[in-house]
């Protein structure tokens, strides 16, 4: 198979991994390269075949992500638009989107033998329309979260979904979610946990004014559209934690569910729920 290392990560532990499992895979026939900066940031370049992350071959069979959730969601972005299947190998701390841990040989070695399936993730599509008439355009995997930008008043963000209004919120800020991003920073809002290959999207205020105020699950085929409301208004959006840009009363947000997905390589031996029992300790009694 062809295979591609993405990181950007550099530790000991990361080191001593990517140069095992380049190892392990040239040995059992497998034609491996390396993304340059993540070669760069292991001084490994002139020992391994480099591709640059913006030119990833049409012919990678996995893209093996080397880290945590911030770097696999980094792999994600870049090949949004290709459909290059993703293993993630968790070497972070939370790893929910990795479909191996810290000790991969064995799982390596059965998904590279054909026993795996490849789960396709819904992903959020972002428009902002600016006054002047134009666009920025983004996608999600995880989230898309308006916050507030530099003050410590409550932010007011109108919500409405397709031509129904919702709620004006008023609060530190909104997370518009997938079901794979459950699990990030709406988990820590108070969303619901959702299983990753369900399709639906999920609207968590961050510490809302009111406590009646709760997330709320809508289908996938509707259309969220948000604003601030008051001219005095300003924030940030944040994509997916990577990319971020000021807002204000003037744009006009657009999401919806994206015509593109991301293909996440599952091992049998970590199951959605198997991960969420270890990780978040379902079932230990502290003493």
């Amino acid at each position: 198979m062809k295979l591609l290392i993405w990181g950007y990560q550099m530790n000991n532990e990361i080191h001593e991994s990517v140069l095992d499992m380049i190892q392990t895979l040239e040995l059992d026939g497998h034609d491996v390269s390396v993304m340059d900066k993540f070669a760069e940031n292991l001084n490994i370049s002139d020992s391994v075949v480099t591709v640059q992350s913006d030119k990833i071959p049409s012919d990678i069979e996995f893209l093996i992500a080397i880290g945590g959730d911030g770097t696999l969601l980094s792999a994600a972005h870049a090949v949004m638009v290709r459909p290059i299947p993703i293993l993630g190998v968790n070497l972070g701390s939370l790893g929910f989107l990795t479909g191996l841990e810290r000790q991969w040989k064995q799982g390596l070695k059965d998904i590279l033998s054909g026993h795996y399936h490849v789960e396709n993730r819904m992903v959020l599509n972002c428009v902002i329309r600016h006054q002047d008439g134009s666009e920025d355009q983004f996608w999600a995997l995880n989230d898309i979260v308006i916050e507030r930008r530099d003050n410590f008043s409550m932010l007011p963000i109108r919500v409405d979904v397709n031509d129904d209004y919702l709620n004006t919120y008023l609060a530190d800020g909104l997370i518009i979610s997938t079901p794979t991003g459950s699990t990030a920073y709406s988990l820590s809002a108070g969303g619901p946990i959702m299983d990753p290959i369900l399709e639906a999207i999920i609207i968590t205020p961050i510490s809302p004014h009111t406590l009646s105020v709760r997330p709320i699950v809508i289908p996938e085929s509707k259309r969220i559209y948000l604003q601030l409301p008051n001219p005095e208004n300003e924030g940030r959006i944040h994509i997916d934690g990577r990319e971020s840009r000021e807002i204000t009363s003037s744009d006009r947000i657009r999401v919806r569910t994206s015509s593109y997905k991301i293909q996440l390589v599952s091992w049998s031996g970590a199951t959605f729920y198997k991960k969420l029992r270890t990780k978040l300790h379902w079932g230990s009694r502290n003493s």
